[in-house]
């Protein structure tokens, strides 16, 4: 059954960057934590964590989707990232999802929360996402179709799970579907309704061989040119265990086919060989006379011991795709005591100017769901885009949990 592999999947990968939200501090363990958590260098890059005070966010915070916009007043920071509160649904997958929140900044570091934009669909419920969502992608894209009349809009792809258990004993929304909403200033958004039953524009196989046949989610989607979309995703191969990223392609950014898996697990002993999770992939810009691949993705990826860091794989054409290296690029801290010292993954890549790149990714102190020390939150650093595995975690006196 898909929740039984879901749940086995997790509790295997150790580390408990896929269910934060499961944990609950003790009062004295709480003050501990913040005592570990007392230093500059143990806070270092940590930019959003759960709320201090009560709200739809005040438990985990899990993925974040991240973007710059430019102009004649200044820099626009917009950060949509999943979040669950203390109050949300105990029956529901343990995993950093929930809500949709948006925070905005005007240096990409120091953030201020708006709430929440997208919750569980309470308005169809044999839709897909009545139990749970979390933020995959966030484009801005303009269409020539009947959808948006021809202006440009923020598209967002999401995940969620519905409120039916496969089994009698399953949590709700464990088999995740991906969905799409549309908006006209990322705050007020419309879900679209994809072709399959569940409202969904992909959903896991109906075949329990298949290598998705357990959820698929996490999405992105990027244009490789006019009216060739890929969806990247990931899910859990059934036969190994290990998580796999895959593709699905379109020609209008809503209709998706399957491609396939495009990027496994590596050899027993390697950064990657419990597989490949949450990525995100980027376009880079070509230089005139300098030979270098088109794409770089940033992934997620989980070891045999379930530790979670950053590795780099490179594509030519967005599909076939080469590992870079044989280690992460970026790595849970070493700092005693650090907020992000457990697990980090989720890479979100942002470019600056000058050719430097920021990262915005999830990270965690502790490795196991029931550790006292866990903490969740949203970080960042920064390269300057010719070392990919030279990262500085980006200081701040933001309070994080403000």
């Amino acid at each position: 059954m898909r929740w039984i592999l879901l749940a086995c999947a997790l509790a295997a990968t150790s580390a408990s960057a896929l269910r934060a939200g499961a944990s609950r501090v003790a009062p004295r363990a709480a003050a501990r934590a913040r005592i570990a958590l007392g230093s500059a260098n143990a806070l270092a890059g940590l930019v959003l964590a759960p709320r201090r005070e009560a709200g739809f966010d005040d438990k985990v915070i899990g993925s974040a989707c991240v973007r710059r916009f430019v102009n004649d007043d200044g820099e626009q920071w917009l950060m949509w990232y999943s979040a669950r509160g203390r109050d949300f649904d105990p029956d529901v997958l343990s995993i950093a999802t929930g809500r949709i929140g948006l925070a905005t900044s005007t240096d990409g570091v120091s953030w201020t929360r708006e709430g929440a934009v997208l919750s569980e669909n309470r308005d169809e419920w044999f839709f897909f996402d009545t139990a749970h969502v979390g933020v995959g992608d966030v484009q801005v894209m303009s269409s020539q179709s009947q959808r948006t009349g021809g202006v440009a809009m923020y598209w967002c792809y999401y995940f969620g799970g519905d409120l039916a258990r496969t089994a009698e004993t399953a949590p709700k929304g464990a088999s995740m579907s991906i969905g799409l909403a549309m908006s006209s200033n990322g705050r007020n958004w419309g879900r679209v309704e994809g072709e399959h039953a569940n409202g969904a524009i992909l959903t896991p196989s109906d075949d329990p061989a298949a290598f998705d046949a357990a959820f698929v989610g996490w999405p992105q989607v990027v244009m490789r040119r006019p009216e060739d979309y890929v969806l990247y995703y990931h899910t859990i191969v059934a036969r190994t265990g290990n998580y796999v990223v895959a593709a699905a392609r379109g020609t209008d950014g809503v209709k998706f086919n399957k491609v396939g898996p495009i990027l496994s697990a590596g050899p027993p002993g390697s950064f990657d060989e419990r597989g490949a999770g949450a990525r995100h992939v980027i376009e880079v810009k070509q230089q005139d006379g300098v030979r270098q691949p088109r794409f770089l993705m940033a992934y997620e990826a989980i070891d045999g011991a379930g530790t979670h860091s950053i590795g780099l794989a490179r594509s030519d054409d967005g599909l076939a795709w080469t590992k870079s290296g044989d280690g992460p690029i970026f790595a849970p801290s070493a700092a005693q005591g650090a907020w992000d010292g457990g697990a980090v993954g989720r890479p979100n890549l942002v470019p600056l100017d000058g050719g430097r790149y920021r990262l915005f990714y999830y990270g965690q102190s502790g490795k196991g769901a029931a550790s006292e020390q866990e903490w969740s939150g949203i970080g960042v650093a920064e390269c300057d885009g010719t070392d990919w595995s030279a990262w500085t975690r980006v200081g701040s006196t933001h309070d994080a949990r403000a």
